[in-house]
């Protein structure tokens, strides 16, 4: 297997005893990290972590128990029991430290892996769609009163709200494929939502993007479950190989595919709502309606619905409880309406979820459809940029672009968005500032019907509240004119 750019965290990892009375946590704002860390905490453990900046996950987590520093220092570490990482901060002077001092450095999925024990894992992996996926089936458990423990890398209401501690044996969490971490786990169930090329500073190929889900699915626990997506090429593809490897796996697809087991049917997106016909394994059809105009978030549920069939769930009191569901922070969430111009906050930043997203506002508008987009990853954009451009180009009115968000792995080129740039037009603009001049230009170009998405994965989530502002204002100005 080739390793990665950014480091292979299963190569060479720490393999002895993990004690998690005292970790430290570096990097401890991330939405996976801080879930993960919130969850020790509420079992007693003594939770330290450091971040670069404060943030309300943060003011969360201090709530929660834990002791949280700003900053990266090897003194951080004094008293931990184990230092816990991500692989972008496998270089940080906490974990050199750590190495130094001989306390055990271990990766956040090596922890995950040990909440795990004594519990039913359903981990959801793929390359768009897991945090949705994931969120619907945590509700519909607790709905039916499961109450399960969940880890989503995303908040679904306020900050933190994206990790639970239930009382139940279920533990319902994301599984990290970006830079095959998802190998630390062993799953009862595993979600497949799709294979795609993603993370190239990870992966070379896409037949190595598949190896690296075929060696997760034959990580599932004997006699599991594999849930896997009939409409995606590599997904299927994934699925026959751990299929013929693991005999004893029960495979059931889902998706709007004729060979899928819980099928969609009749998918339609009105407004404020996408609904389908879902065909179950038994014959019996289920109504599903989520409140978003996002049709593809139909597909996530439809995964989620087929892990209430493993788990032995009535499928129409699912079904039920699914439709229910109020959806994750920025997966296309509706962040406000003003002047009759629609706010949407997108977390999208491949180019299969860009045209996802901007499908989606195109069925909601009643005008133009205006995007912010920040690119999101120095060797994404390289390796993608072109393919985003012409998508943004083709499918959103105008683009307002900002600079590349994201870190430059050691001794790798940097991005300059040139590909994306290249699709500009009359009317778009690059915009190096900050929100309060993206706001502006957006309240001076966005009318009545239009609807505007800030779309990417860095700091462009808080351009939205000035962009709303900026609209008040000029409501305004008009009224009293």
């Amino acid at each position: 297997m080739t390793d990665t750019i950014t480091g292979n965290p299963t190569i060479e990892a720490y393999s002895g005893p993990i004690d998690l009375s005292c970790p430290h946590f570096v990097g401890v704002g991330g939405s996976a990290m801080s879930g993960l860390a919130r969850l020790l905490a509420e079992l007693g453990h003594q939770v330290s972590g450091s971040d670069v900046q404060d943030s309300d996950r943060l003011a969360a987590l201090r709530t929660a128990g834990a002791f949280v520093r700003l900053g990266h220092d090897g003194s951080h570490i004094e008293g931990a029991s184990c230092v816990v990482y991500t692989t972008v901060a496998r270089n940080t002077p906490e974990v050199r430290a750590a190495r130094a001092a001989g306390i055990p450095v271990v990766h956040r999925a090596q922890v995950l892996d040990k909440l795990a024990v004594g519990r039913r894992l359903v981990a959801v992996s793929g390359s768009h769609g897991k945090s949705t996926t994931a969120g619907v089936l945590a509700h519909v458990l607790r709905t039916l009163g499961e109450d399960p423990t969940y880890l989503i890398g995303a908040d679904l209401t306020g900050p933190g709200s994206g990790a639970h501690l239930g009382r139940s044996k279920l533990l319902v969490a994301e599984a990290d494929e970006s830079d095959r971490s998802f190998h630390f786990l062993t799953p009862s169930i595993a979600v497949v939502t799709n294979v795609t090329d993603d993370h190239p500073e990870n992966f070379v190929s896409h037949a190595d993007v598949l190896r690296a889900y075929v060696g997760f699915g034959c990580r599932i626990a004997p006699d599991g479950f594999l849930i896997v997506n009939a409409d995606c090429v590599g997904a299927t593809v994934a699925a026959q190989v751990i299929a013929d490897e693991r005999p004893d796996l029960t495979v059931l697809r889902y998706g709007r595919d004729r060979t899928a087991d819980v099928r969609l049917l009749d998918v339609h997106a009105d407004g404020w709502s996408a609904s389908a016909t879902v065909r179950m394994p038994n014959g019996t059809e289920v109504r599903l309606t989520l409140p978003t105009p996002a049709a593809h978030h139909l597909d996530n549920a439809a995964a989620a619905l087929a892990c209430a069939v493993a788990l032995g769930l009535d499928p129409a009191e699912a079904a039920g409880a699914a439709c229910t569901f109020g959806g994750v922070r920025r997966r296309f969430e509706h962040i406000d309406t003003r002047a009759g111009v629609t706010v949407i906050d997108s977390y999208a930043d491949h180019p299969n979820e860009i045209a996802a997203d901007l499908d989606a506002a195109r069925t909601l508008a009643r005008g133009r459809v205006l995007v912010v987009f920040q690119p999101s990853g120095h060797a994404r954009v390289l390796a993608f940029g072109e393919r985003i451009g012409r998508i943004l180009a083709d499918n959103a009115d105008h683009i307002l672009l900002l600079d590349v968000h994201g870190t430059v792995p050691d001794g790798q080129p940097v991005a300059d968005a040139t590909a994306i740039k290249v699709h500009l037009r009359d009317g778009d603009y690059c915009l190096p500032l900050g929100p309060d001049h993206a706001a502006r230009v957006v309240a001076r170009m966005a009318g009545r019907g239009d609807v505007v998405l800030t779309m990417g994965t860095g700091d462009v989530t808080g351009y939205g509240t000035a962009i709303l502002d900026s609209l008040s204002c000029r409501t305004e100005v008009a009224l009293s004119a």
